[in-house]
């Protein structure tokens, strides 16, 4: 079963339309299989999942994951705060890759690798190892 974070296929057309595919196709899927030893041994290096963005899959690593919540988080707060343009475009990096997003796209993104922090820390916490 896909342990998904915001379930793309459920999006309506009303939202695909209004906000656009970028916005509609993020998601953060997590592996199957994350066993409790290899997680307990060595947790910042575990494979946690995949980012799907741009047509993009981006494998993260724990560590991967915490650091781009906050950096990416952090740069939508900076947007926010400046009053940006709901048109402006800005670049964003992910590991290798380099995209160029809108302010309610880089929100979404901030949003769902915060999710997807926060329940990689609760699976762990309640034994469920995803």
């Amino acid at each position: 079963m896909t342990h998904s974070i915001n379930q793309p296929w459920a999006i309506t057309d009303k939202f695909r339309n209004r906000y656009g595919n970028t916005w509609a196709d993020l998601d953060f899927v997590f592996n199957d299989k994350i066993s409790a030893e290899v997680f307990q041994e060595d947790p910042m290096n575990t494979i946690i999942g995949k980012l799907e963005i741009c047509n993009q899959r981006i494998e993260l690593r724990f560590k991967d994951l915490i650091m781009y919540a906050k950096t990416i988080g952090e740069k939508y707060d900076t947007i926010i705060s400046e009053k940006a343009s709901k048109t402006d475009t800005f670049l964003v990096d992910i590991k290798s890759f380099t995209f160029t997003l809108n302010r309610h796209e880089i929100g979404r993104l901030a949003e769902t690798l915060s999710e997807s922090h926060q329940v990689t820390l609760r699976s762990y916490e309640l034994g469920l190892y995803l």
